[in-house]
């Protein structure tokens, strides 16, 4: 379905709470477990901040962090759309690892991703794949809601790989983007013309009114 309002649909794209292996530095991919108690607290700080906001869907990844921090944001579990094409980028034999291990046991490939290649880390995607992915969720979503204001929840590689998406930068570009917050949001518009991009990573909710300091 094609927007039929000249209202533009507005998608808050918020990245999940903080979880254990976040603050252990740990690759989670498509896995790993829900919030930790600072994730928690985030996404209430979040929620309280939205709470003026009348938002008319919300929609979440399926990963459980995603979907924990999409009900602290609605204030219940049943009514968020979950979507497997909002997951992280799979990292695939990463996944569960930290860096110090990851590099222990891939150092070609980790030093490669982190001269800014977009390799296939572990065998799972690249950034690339991710951002199509992710970009082609958000036009489906944004299109079933014309002139709507949405709240999407996501994760941190998902939503910095699709801006740089819809700002055409390259792999340099995209490393030019700092890390996504937790619980940080991102604005975006979609008119007729495609996606807007109103805020980035907007974290003022956790005491950091530029955002990117709470990264």
């Amino acid at each position: 379905m094609r927007p039929t309002s000249d209202r533009p649909t507005r998608i808050l794209l918020v990245r999940h709470g903080e979880t254990a292996e976040n603050a252990s530095g740990v690759f989670q991919g498509q896995a790993g477990r829900g919030l930790n108690e600072v994730g928690r607290a985030q996404a209430e700080r979040l929620r309280e901040r939205l709470a003026p906001l009348p938002i008319d869907a919300f929609y979440a990844s399926d990963l459980q962090r995603a979907r924990e921090t999409a009900a602290i944001l609605r204030g219940a579990e049943d009514g968020i759309v979950l979507d497997r094409a909002l997951r992280e980028v799979d990292v695939g034999d990463w996944t569960g690892l930290t860096y110090v291990e990851v590099e222990e046991r891939f150092p070609e490939e980790f030093a490669a991703w982190r001269d800014g290649l977009d390799v296939r880390r572990g065998g799972g995607e690249t950034y690339a794949e991710l951002a199509a992915r992710v970009r082609g969720a958000l036009e489906r979503i944004a299109d079933d809601h014309p002139g709507q204001r949405l709240c999407v929840v996501s994760h941190g590689a998902a939503i910095k790989s699709v801006v740089a998406s819809l700002l055409e930068l390259g792999d340099a570009g995209r490393r030019a983007l700092g890390p996504i917050g937790n619980t940080a949001v991102t604005a975006l518009e979609r008119r007729r013309g495609g996606f807007r991009i109103d805020v980035l990573n907007d974290a003022a909710h956790l005491g950091d009114p530029l955002g990117f300091l709470c990264a």
